[in-house]
């Protein structure tokens, strides 16, 4: 018999005899009528169904639960900053006034904490989402990560799904995560993407569930994805957290080393919190002791490790997920010298074309190897590497023979260029080359790199003295020498005297170590123009005297007529009217013979200048002319622009104040054009003295007020005080 019916059968049969019990207890009192007993005994059968159906549970079947996951990872108490990106979470989160759920998509190196704030934003919105959050680790740089299909089966399962009605089919899983997410408030964290792909299977498709992405590559291909790009910790934050976890007191009580050390760590938090750690577990170890350690880029990388957090690999995850060319890119660009850099340097170290060069730079960016950085003055993409990551990119093993032949083809292009960018800027000159190889770049590229020669050095400037060094280290002393020598007249315009002078350390030093007299003559004549320049006479005749000797034993006849050259210019400098004539006449009849025509219409326009100290302003305007025109036929613009100033100078002796002024403005013009702030300063001092000598004290201060500030933004002391001179002498009003 079925249990249920005979549990049924006995209830019915209980309430009979209760109902016999109780009758013949009211017949036996006597108090009981027909109609009475009737209705006790419904009563009891009546009592005893309800029971049984209450037994069963089928008077009112009950709805089963549905469970809420609450699978979100615990906050954690030092979490620190990212006040905005937070806001921003939250905003995007409690948003629901669309047709799907929100999705935000939090991208970034490894090491930034997107985990951590993702995990911090979820916990702050946990109560918007009543029906439960869910969350898994997508592994999307394992060695196997989560497949979607085996991710859809957890989520199914949290949900309520009994384990054997899950589906096998991707796609049918897919469609039961819809269902079952429909109408319901979820919050999906997906952490760790590797892709798209790896995440589109995973979205529900409503309104009411909300999804946030932690991936190391951005995710804005997926549709409606909100992409929250996270960078690196502000300095106050990363000194807050490196207090949090290494203590407060030992932060505050050493700021200054609390700084260094959050900087040589990136401000990357996983470096702080491995270096918080550290000192956490060793109280005997100062901050200054740990910095120490951490300035060393070699091992730097060594010290942030700990337990296991491990910077290095962190980063080796999304190298070792490159294909070999862009690995090899990775590598190859750890070995460049400079603090940034376009696609051309990449081109000549892997000796590819630069559209290869950028596709790889593009790559790179994307696995957040990269950082981009704006246009540079070309018009072209730069690019540069964290520090930890150019740590890891250095450390990277590389056949020596190919990591050789990279910096050959590495300073062959800096040569090619330089050189290229200097024709195109001193049309004309003899310039010294040395025997180092150079790198052909593609001419149309190259073209476009060079429209603006100087606007190349600027964006290169700051790159040269690290080539220059680079060379040195790798015994590269032809490249070291000529790479200095041929920045020497942009270093000069631009007024960056401590690269200059620290480009000349490391040339003379290679051109010594070679053992080439010639090379070493040739550089101490540009650092007897960088002693010049900084008004050191006695500096720069000292080395002006080296270099002729070295000359004169290489049997140089063209380098002994130049230093003849730069020598009359120390003597006209010095007021030695008369010696500076005797040599500069020499030096311009010498160069013209050697072909030289561009010094050769130098030394006319510096022998313009003596002779106008010499009052002989008809013959120094002659000169003035002659040199004008040199200049002017051979393309040398800012040649021109100084005899141009030359001139005006000589017709504001001579008190033709029209043509001064107009001469003036000509020399003003062309120095704004070629971005040479020292030119333009001397031309607003010319103009400056014109209308000094009309009479204009307001307008000449105007000038010299604005010349003045050139030449301290220059450090040209030799200007400032002529300067002072000028604006001492204007006439008060």
């Amino acid at each position: 018999m079925n249990s249920r019916v005979a549990r049924g059968l006995w209830a019915v049969a209980g309430a009979a005899g209760a109902f016999a019990a109780v009758a013949a207890g009211w017949q036996v009192l006597g108090d009981v009528g027909p109609e009475q007993f009737a209705f006790a005994g419904v009563s009891a059968l009546i009592g005893g169904a309800l029971a049984w159906f209450q037994a069963e549970g089928t008077a009112r079947p009950s709805v089963p639960q549905r469970p809420v996951p609450r699978e979100l990872p615990r906050d954690i108490a030092d979490f620190t900053g990212r006040g905005p990106e937070l806001s921003r979470l939250d905003d995007l989160l409690r948003t629901r006034d669309r047709s799907t759920g929100p999705l935000v998509a939090i991208s970034g190196r490894g090491g930034l904490g997107k985990t951590t704030l993702a995990v911090r934003a979820a916990q702050r919105v946990a109560a918007d989402f009543p029906d439960g959050q869910l969350f898994t680790n997508l592994r999307g740089y394992d060695a196997t990560p989560a497949e979607p299909a085996e991710v859809l089966g957890s989520f199914l399962r949290s949900l309520g799904t009994d384990p054997h009605a899950v589906p096998d089919a991707q796609q049918d899983r897919e469609q039961m995560l819809r269902t079952l997410t429909a109408g319901r408030r979820l919050l999906i964290v997906l952490d760790n993407a590797n892709g798209p792909g790896q995440v589109r299977p995973l979205l529900p498709g409503g309104p009411d569930s909300a999804v946030v992405v932690t991936s190391r590559v951005p995710l804005s291909s997926i549709e409606g994805a909100h992409p929250l790009v996270l960078g690196l910790l502000q300095p106050g934050e990363a000194v807050e957290l490196l207090g949090r976890i290494a203590g407060p007191d030992r932060v505050a009580n050493d700021p200054r080393d609390a700084e260094r050390l959050v900087a040589l760590c990136g401000h990357l938090p996983l470096a702080i919190r491995i270096a918080g750690a550290r000192l956490a577990e060793r109280p005997d170890l100062g901050l200054s002791a740990l910095v120490e350690r951490l300035a060393d880029e070699r091992h730097r990388l060594d010290q942030l490790e700990i337990g296991d957090l491990d910077v290095r690999s962190t980063f080796m995850i999304s190298y070792q997920g490159l294909p070999d060319e862009q690995q090899r890119a990775f590598r190859l660009l750890g070995r460049f010298p400079g603090p940034d850099f376009a696609a051309w340097p990449l081109a000549a170290l892997m000796d590819i074309a630069p559209r290869d060069a950028e596709r790889h730079l593009d790559a790179l960016v994307t696995a957040q190897l990269l950082d981009p950085v704006r246009p540079d003055e070309t018009g072209a993409p730069r690019y540069r590497f964290h520090d930890l990551l150019r740590a890891l990119a250095a450390e990277q093993p590389e056949p020596e023979a190919e990591a050789d032949a990279a910096a050959g083809r590495l300073l062959g292009a800096y040569l090619t260029l330089a050189a290229a960018a200097e024709d195109r800027f001193q049309p004309g000159e003899l310039r010294k080359t040395s025997t180092h190889p150079r790198y052909e770049i593609d001419a149309e590229y190259r073209n476009r790199l060079l429209r603006d020669p100087v606007a190349w050095f600027i964006a290169e400037r700051h790159n040269v003295v690290p080539c220059v060094r680079f060379a040195h280290e790798r015994q590269r002393w032809d490249a070291a020498w000529e790479l200095a020598h041929i920045a020497a007249p942009f270093f000069e315009m631009l007024a960056t005297w401590d690269d200059w002078d620290a480009a000349l350390g490391l040339a003379l030093a290679a051109a010594r170590h070679s053992g080439n007299r010639w090379a070493e003559s040739i550089t101490l004549f540009d650092a007897g123009a960088l002693s010049r320049y900084l008004g050191r006479p006695d500096e720069a005749m000292a080395a002006y005297e080296e270099a002729l000797a070295g000359y004169e034993a290489s049997g140089d006849r063209h380098g002994m007529a130049a230093v003849r050259l730069v020598q009359g210019i120390v003597h006209r400098n010095r007021g030695e009217r008369d010696t500076a004539a005797e040599r500069l006449t020499t030096a311009a009849e010498q160069l013209e013979a050697a072909g030289d025509r561009r010094l050769a219409a130098q030394a006319r326009r510096s022998l313009a200048v003596v002779r106008c100290g010499q009052g002989r302003l008809g013959e120094a305007v002659a000169l003035f002319r002659q040199a004008l025109a040199e200049f002017h036929d051979l393309g040398d613009r800012r040649a021109e622009a100084f005899a141009w100033r030359g001139l005006a100078q000589a017709q504001l002796d001579n008190g033709d104040l029209a043509a001064a002024a107009t001469a003036f403005g000509r020399s003003l013009e062309l120095t704004r054009e070629l971005h040479d702030r020292r030119g333009e300063a001397r031309a607003l001092q010319g103009l400056g003295r014109v209308e000094s000598a009309l009479g204009s004290t307001a307008a000449a201060l105007r000038r010299f007020t604005q010349a003045r500030e050139i030449a301290e933004e220059t450090n040209d002391q030799v200007l400032d005080s002529e300067l002072n001179d000028d604006i001492t002498s204007v006439p008060q009003a």
